[in-house]
């Protein structure tokens, strides 16, 4: 399970998968020749977007490392009622959990857009920790930062109401402009449905709120991407919200 802890640009589905897995940050620290011998024990999934990859409680115990587009984890409790755990992007690694503890899913992983996987069978990642110290301590620092963005969330869910932990989002999904100035960017934009899943709220919800924001010009919606113009005032309301 994650929440977004990776930030940057999705990279266009056809660009050629890579041949490695150093590039994840739990084996970077393997040798050309350590990471050429695990790849030749993996294989490669391609899934289309709204496919599944592994379902809630699926007792596969398969590791994923995401070579191309984007899985998103999610909790379904009742048809068309869903909680977004983590977005997952190039480079990171998925599904650890049942391959640690040998207990079923805790979660549904579905690819959101055209997607590559590298898929790591569970004795292969069992080796590899084995055999690497450097590797077992990437997988704990990884799940001590998944940890802290739990705590995280449900610090928000208790403490804040429902459009601060929206503008909570917003700051949380959103990366620099990287113009040099202060705005932030959600590329390409999420639809207010796909918003109220992450918060825990309704869609008409967000879009009311999403609408007042607009109006003030804290944030523009464009056909590419929801820009917060200022994302300072979106960080004083939750401030102010905290303290009061």
């Amino acid at each position: 399970m994650e929440d977004n802890l990776t930030v940057g640009a999705i990279p266009p589905n056809n660009v050629p998968c890579l041949s490695t897995l150093r590039g994840t940050a739990i084996f970077a620290s393997l040798t050309a020749e350590e990471d050429n011998e695990l790849l030749s024990r993996c294989h490669t999934r391609n899934l289309c977007a709204g496919e599944s990859l592994v379902d809630f409680e699926d007792l596969s115990k398969d590791v994923f490392v995401v070579q191309s587009g984007e899985i998103r984890a999610v909790l379904r409790f009742t048809v068309g009622k869903e909680a977004i755990l983590g977005t997952f992007r190039r480079g990171d690694l998925l599904g650890e959990l049942s391959a640690i503890d040998g207990l079923s899913r805790s979660a549904s992983l579905m690819a959101v857009t055209d997607a590559v996987v590298t898929v790591i069978p569970y004795a292969v990642f069992h080796d590899v920790l084995e055999a690497h110290r450097d590797v077992c301590l990437g997988l704990m620092q990884l799940l001590s930062r998944r940890i802290r963005a739990m705590n995280e969330r449900i610090s928000e869910l208790s403490f804040l109401d429902t459009k601060h932990r929206l503008y909570n989002a917003l700051l949380r999904l959103s990366r620099l402009r990287g113009d040099g100035g202060r705005e932030r960017i959600i590329s390409p934009p999420m639809v207010h449905a796909e918003l109220a899943e992450h918060i825990g709220s309704s869609r008409e919800t967000v879009s009311r709120e999403m609408s007042r924001l607009i109006r003030e010009q804290v944030i523009e919606r464009t056909s590419r991407a929801i820009i917060l113009k200022n994302p300072v005032e979106l960080s004083r309301r939750i401030s102010r919200a905290l303290e009061g």
